[in-house]
């Protein structure tokens, strides 16, 4: 089986790893040094997160997702793949109305910025730059982790009732004592040896289980220890779900809910199922949201977005996560299958031009085209010949006409002499 760390679904851990490229960038935004801004971005995002707990407590996960996560100004943040000075400039434009919107109240931004630049040694207007840009950029990173995981609101609720599990002290007192004893090997000795044997046994079999499941990575960077300060501040009543001890019998009813239980081991191995790491107080239910939910929220830490680069050319596709992590399907051609988690399969269209229905249309379409084309050049030829021929009979009608109204008179002298003469006499009568 394959094991991912439980704090791949938690918003802290998430987003103390997404904003760390951001440090750089929010301190000259912010005009603190390096060492103030880390501290400073540490504090704000657990003042941020415990809002976030308090409105989805008193809204609910549907109202969650549309005043917060479908804002005008996360859609607009969205458009940008990295972090720069473009981003910042949209980043500082829209970070009042977002932190307002988030702790529901501007006194509560003020307070907060207080707190947070008294433990700093800065001033309250530094502080509040940076926790109200880091307000716009959470927004933007859970409204991007819950569509890429596809989540409906329901889901949004059982999501955020898991976080105060990350929260709580219990879950950084193992990682504080692992710290303490891998300072030196004379600390290591010293205090082995004033442990008891069965805590000393615990202790050894605790350590080599999760450093076999859990990365360096995970083990080595963990958040500083959660502020309970900030539940008070935001009005957020957590309440402590009781972690699943035995992580065995957890994955065995997984594992028979989805039909992949030991009794077909026969019929197929699977060791590519993806499953929750146990983590000391933490108990998560192993269901197909939540660990598509965490292998995505991976996926997307590797691929470092919030790095200070200029903006890509081509935005990057979302992360896709493979069913037979999820389902438990395997490179074994035995495999069993549940009705839900067989494709659907399509049958291959036809192309055009291998339908015979589309080619009977073109070839009568064709064919109506050629004798329309013949029949008008037949019309247009004999209606040229009949047209040479009227003119033509029209020309000779004509030309015989002309020579019938033309007479040639010829006048004899002698008779036109004596019609002279005879005129002349009659007027000398009268």
């Amino acid at each position: 089986m394959t094991t991912i760390s439980p704090t791949r679904v938690s918003m802290y851990d998430f987003l103390y790893q997404d904003t760390k490229p951001m440090v750089s960038l929010l301190a000259d935004a912010a005009t603190l040094s390096l060492p103030q801004a880390r501290l400073a971005m540490d504090a704000s995002l657990q003042a941020i997160i415990s809002a976030l707990l308090a409105y989805q407590q008193q809204r609910q996960g549907q109202v969650l997702s549309k005043k917060l996560f479908g804002r005008s100004a996360v859609k607009e943040m969205r458009q940008y793949n990295s972090m720069n000075f473009a981003t910042l400039k949209a980043t500082l434009y829209h970070r009042n109305d977002a932190a307002d919107a988030i702790f529901y109240d501007n006194a509560r931004v003020n307070k907060a910025s207080k707190y947070i630049a008294a433990q700093i040694d800065a001033t309250v207007p530094q502080v509040q730059i940076l926790l109200s840009s880091l307000c716009v950029i959470v927004l933007r990173e859970l409204a991007i982790l819950i569509e890429y995981s596809q989540l409906d609101h329901d889901e949004i609720n059982e999501w955020f009732a898991l976080q105060p599990q990350f929260l709580s002290k219990a879950r950084f007192a193992v990682p504080v004592l692992k710290s303490a004893i891998n300072e030196s090997v004379d600390n290591i000795d010293e205090t082995r040896t004033a442990l008891s044997t069965d805590q000393r046994l615990k202790l050894d079999s605790t350590d080599n289980e999760e450093r076999h499941l859990l990365s360096t990575e995970q083990l080595t960077d963990t958040p500083p220890v959660f502020d309970s300060y900030w539940y008070e501040l935001t009005s957020f009543k957590p309440q402590q779900l009781a972690p699943v001890q035995d992580g065995q019998l957890a994955t065995g009813n997984y594992l028979k809910a989805i039909g992949r239980s030991s009794n077909n081991i026969q019929q197929g191995k699977h060791n590519d199922l993806l499953v929750f790491a146990p983590m000391t107080a933490i108990g998560l239910p192993h269901q197909r949201w939540l660990l598509q939910l965490a292998k995505i929220s991976e996926i997307y830490l590797q691929r470092n977005r919030l790095r200070i680069t200029s903006e890509p050319i081509n935005p990057p596709k979302p992360p896709l996560v493979s069913l037979g992590l999820l389902s438990g399907n395997s490179n074994h051609e035995n495999t069993p299958t549940t009705l839900s988690e067989k494709p659907i399969e399509y049958e291959a269209s036809t192309p055009l031009w291998k339908n015979p229905v589309i080619l009977l249309i073109i070839l009568v379409i064709g064919g109506l085209g050629i004798l329309a084309t013949i029949k008008y050049q037949t019309q247009k030829s004999n209606g040229i010949v009949l047209a040479n021929g009227e003119a033509l009979a029209q020309a000779a009608e004509t030309e015989e006409r002309a020579q019938q109204d033309v007479a040639i008179v010829m006048v004899d002298e002698d008779i036109a002499n004596d019609d002279t003469s005879d005129a002349n006499t009659k007027s000398k009568a009268k």
